[in-house]
């Protein structure tokens, strides 16, 4: 005897063909209920449910798509197959746009009908798991669309939640690569504006002519090249969230311009003077310390206090090492579904080497090392060392000698040693910017500032 029987519920207006229904679900062991109008199904599944239920469409009374109709009210996800004996396929097609799972043309084969019975009823299994699973991972480790069991990132979805619920504008620190567009994003998507866009803008990319431009939008004719009406990514953004990435690299004059937009909520598209409302939600970021920006002056002291309502701080790798393996298996599933791999994981000895390494690229670099030996791999077991032919960070153990006679400034030191560092990656930026503990994008506005500042061409 087979414990728990699907559930089939079936309705067709003809005794007969109910009767044939019923002795074929009996033989293959389904557990059905037979119905000759709708109404009395509705009332059973009301009470009841099923696992799947085989409706005709044409019927007295309450016909076949309004009963599916009420069936979806009540359950949007249980199985449903319409039978039509009209060779209507328009009526068929018509049930599929209103939920149907799928139909079968009257008159069949019970086989026929159990091969389509067993689909659905897998697919809603499949679709059940699913559900679960990320439910379980929800509570697990994966919150808001991020990996973490350490303390450090159970505390910081505490504040994401906290803080997503109200509207207020915030500054997220943290390292390169740690993932802090990941936590602007949170933000939006569990805020009441998630219906609405999720901005972004790296604002160290851009010069302060093309930033302004980008935010706030010109009119065709404005300045050369202007050739049609630009909407700013602020105007974009309405109704929902702008995110500023690296603040600390916008200009100060262009620091006074956004923040009066903010003020106002308003702006004014570069070559016009009508003033046009704005609703965002404001979420700035940086790798740097702000506060020792605004102490030196490289960051208004009210530009600053106007975004930081609140700061999130988004802990770097090393500071949650047992996040490590949760992330390293996402990121093996990730790449081996991409690339087609049969990847079964690391080997332990590799895996305790990845858990201690340094990541001074923080998760980025982590993702990276994983796609990397996925495309490189040899077989299911990956193995990975810390061993490497890239060049690492020159040690500061010895203190820097400087001369007494002769001084340098900032800019010639940090020119020198970038110069230094990209001599001995041969020129290769990405691995420059690993070492300098940058994104590739700040190392590129870098080099085309010191080129300006100190006149010499890297």
């Amino acid at each position: 005897m087979l414990l728990n029987k699907p559930r089939v519920m079936f309705v067709d207006d003809d005794r007969v063909t109910c009767r044939v229904m019923q002795r074929n679900c009996d033989v293959n062991h389904y557990q059905c209920s037979i119905f000759q109008e709708g109404r009395g199904c509705l009332e059973a599944f009301k009470r009841e449910g099923a696992d799947v239920i085989v409706s005709d469409l044409r019927m007295p009374g309450m016909n076949g798509f309004e009963l599916l109709s009420a069936l979806r009210s009540i359950d949007r996800d249980v199985p449903v197959l319409v039978m039509t004996g009209y060779s209507s396929v328009e009526n068929a097609v018509e049930a599929m746009k209103r939920g149907a799972n799928d139909f079968i043309k009257k008159p069949f084969e019970f086989p026929e009908l159990k091969v389509m019975i067993e689909r659905v009823l897998k697919l809603a299994k499949a679709k059940r798991e699913n559900a679960l699973l990320k439910r379980r991972l929800l509570q697990d480790n994966h919150r808001h669309g991020m990996i973490g069991v350490s303390p450090v990132m159970q505390s910081l979805f505490t504040t994401i939640e906290k803080v997503a619920a109200v509207t207020c504008n915030a500054i997220i620190t943290g390292e390169s690569g740690s993932g802090k567009e990941l936590v602007a994003r949170a933000l939006h998507d569990f805020s009441p504006r998630r219906e609405k866009p999720f901005v972004a803008i790296d604002c160290g990319a851009l010069s302060d002519n093309l930033l302004e431009s980008e935010l706030f939008g010109h009119e065709k004719g404005s300045f050369t090249g202007a050739i049609q009406r630009k909407y700013g990514l602020m105007e974009q953004a309405n109704g929902g969230t702008l995110f500023l990435d690296e603040i600390c690299n916008i200009s100060d004059a262009m620091q006074v311009k956004l923040m009066r937009a903010i003020e106002d909520k308003r702006i004014i598209r570069v070559g016009s003077t009508l003033p046009i409302p704005v609703d965002v939600r404001v979420v700035a970021a940086s790798h740097q310390h702000l506060e020792t920006m605004v102490a030196s002056g490289r960051l208004r002291h009210d530009f600053y206090h106007r975004l930081n309502v609140v700061t999130l701080r988004v802990p770097s790798l090393a500071e949650r090492r047992a996040d490590i393996p949760a992330l390293v298996n996402h990121y093996l599933g990730e790449f081996s579904q991409r690339y087609q791999r049969e990847i079964q994981g690391f080997d332990p000895a590799s895996l305790q080497r990845l858990c201690a390494a340094q990541w001074q690229g923080n998760i980025r670099e982590l993702r990276n090392t994983i796609e990397r030996c996925v495309i490189l791999a040899d077989g299911p077991v990956l193995h990975w060392h810390t061993t490497s032919t890239e060049p690492t960070a020159p040690s500061l153990s010895q203190p820097t000698r400087f001369s007494e006679q002769a001084f340098v400034s900032l800019t010639e030191l940090e020119y020198e040693y970038i110069s230094h560092v990209l001599k001995c990656t041969r020129g290769k930026k990405t691995q420059a910017a690993k070492i300098l503990g940058i994104d590739k994008t700040t190392l590129w506005r870098k080099l085309r500032r010191l080129d300006s500042e100190a006149g010499n061409v890297v």
